[in-house]
């Protein structure tokens, strides 16, 4: 009897030291107890120390996180108007079940909630492309579960980035009144893909100094398939031409009036030879001179523009040369153009 008794004792004793050193191994391990934070906490939050309390309700939650202590971090959260972490934290403590709410904690919980929606918006988001990164106040955004951005009242820069769009950056500027639920869209478009180009015809650009690949202007000439094909780019030998035909016709019309002053003078030569008078001899000799410059004057012009025609004019590879020439003769003007 007295054996048995010892022997229980012994057992007692052997429990008791068992749970000290498991204790005490808990206490190096986890440092304060959650009791003592949370009492802590409550202790700071009532002196209005909001920030203090709010750290030492987080240290207890990330020992033991329940319902209660996101509640308590909720509050302080409130209190320091940092009302995003108080929705999110008052919601969380409403839905944990590890030491749930009572029922008074949860009416408390949802009046302040109630409160706290009224200092945030609600966003509910359309980002194109997809994969776009959010960046609230030059900030990373956070999303909720549920997929809405919650946004404190003021006014906010929403920047989307997006490296393969162009351009890779928007930025909008958003001004929250607190309690509104809207959609915000923000869209990047795509950057353009690089155009890659496929074999193409040899192309020739032929100009009055020469011929040069690759530039704009002037003939340009595609060789392949079968005979050649100009495309005119310059209508420059055109007016060339025009101006050439214009000039060699004037100076027929003033070869004309050349002869016929010339046909007047003969006839007072006739006039003086038989010993007549001819009046006007003077006036008709100046128109003589004249209609003998401007036909001079006109044939050099149809020359030189015929010339310059013949030079700019587009030439294929059996292309013939045009040219204007024109030659005055003693009562005439001849003139020539070759295609």
């Amino acid at each position: 009897m007295t054996f048995s008794l010892t022997r229980a004792r012994v057992a007692f004793a052997a429990l008791l030291l068992a749970a000290a050193s498991a204790t005490a191994a808990k206490a190096d391990d986890d440092g304060t107890p959650v009791s003592v934070l949370i009492g802590d906490a409550v202790a700071e939050y009532d002196a209005g120390h909001y920030q203090e309390a709010r750290a030492l309700f987080r240290q207890a939650h990330d020992k033991s996180p329940t319902a209660r202590t996101l509640r308590g971090i909720g509050m302080c959260s409130f209190e320091l108007r940092d009302y995003v972490e108080a929705a999110r934290a008052l919601g969380a403590s409403m839905r944990d079940q590890r030491r749930p709410l009572t029922s008074e904690q949860k009416r408390h919980a949802e009046a302040l909630l109630a409160r706290t929606h009224t200092f945030i918006g609600r966003f509910t988001l359309k980002i194109k492309p997809e994969g776009s990164s959010l960046f609230v106040d030059g900030h990373p955004a956070e999303i909720e579960p549920d997929g809405v951005l919650l946004l404190p009242f003021g006014r906010h820069q929403l920047s989307l980035r997006c490296s393969s769009c162009s351009p890779a950056e928007k930025d909008v500027d958003i001004d929250v009144a607190g309690g509104e639920h809207k959609q915000i869209e923000l869209a990047l478009a795509a950057a353009p893909a690089p155009t890659t180009s496929g074999p193409t015809d040899t192309s020739t650009i032929t100009t009055g100094a020469g011929t040069a690949s690759g530039a704009s202007g002037g003939v340009i000439t595609q060789s392949g398939g079968g005979s050649d094909t100009s495309v005119v780019g310059s209508s420059t030998h055109l007016w060339f031409m025009g101006a050439a035909v214009a000039a060699a016709l004037g100076a027929g019309g003033s070869a004309l009036w050349w002869r016929d002053q010339q046909h007047q003078l003969d006839i007072c030569s006739q006039a003086t030879t038989a010993g007549d008078m001819c009046s006007g001899q003077s006036t008709v000799e100046d128109r003589r001179k004249i209609a003998i410059g401007v036909t001079i004057g006109l044939g050099a012009a149809a020359v030189a523009s015929g010339v310059a025609a013949g030079l700019l004019w587009p030439r294929s590879e059996h292309a013939a040369s045009t040219a204007v020439a024109c030659v005055p003769t003693t009562n005439t003007v001849s003139c020539a153009i070759r295609f």
